[in-house]
């Protein structure tokens, strides 16, 4: 996600940079990408899809980042994976901005790649 690390997280372009990016990555389904407030403003998902599916994310995010707080409270969350046999789950917080990919899971570490 090198857009989001080389562009100030504040317009629709960079939105729109970073939804293409990860939405031309091999293997990726669906692409939803949440404002500061943690609301779907560009998604490949149905609308109601997208809402329940992010506010099922923001809460696994709020209770793990609750939790790491006890464990070390200077420590903050860069990426959350969630894996099941087929499909793969990755919540990356920005400063402005919460990108959630569904894609599907595949091992390619065979393959030199992460």
């Amino acid at each position: 996600l090198d857009i989001l690390k080389t562009q100030p997280p504040r317009t629709l372009r960079y939105v729109e940079e970073a939804f293409q990016q990860v939405k031309s990555r091999k293997n990726v389904r669906d692409v939803v990408i949440l404002n500061d407030s943690g609301h779907p403003v560009k998604s490949s998902m149905h609308k109601d899809d997208a809402v329940q599916f992010s506010g099922h994310f923001q809460a696994i995010r709020g209770r793990l980042e609750r939790g790491m707080a006890k464990i070390d409270p200077t420590d903050e969350l860069l990426m959350l994976r969630v894996r099941t046999k087929t499909n793969e789950v990755l919540l990356v917080p920005d400063s402005k901005i919460t990108v959630l990919v569904v894609q599907n899971a595949q091992d390619n570490f065979e393959n030199g790649e992460p």
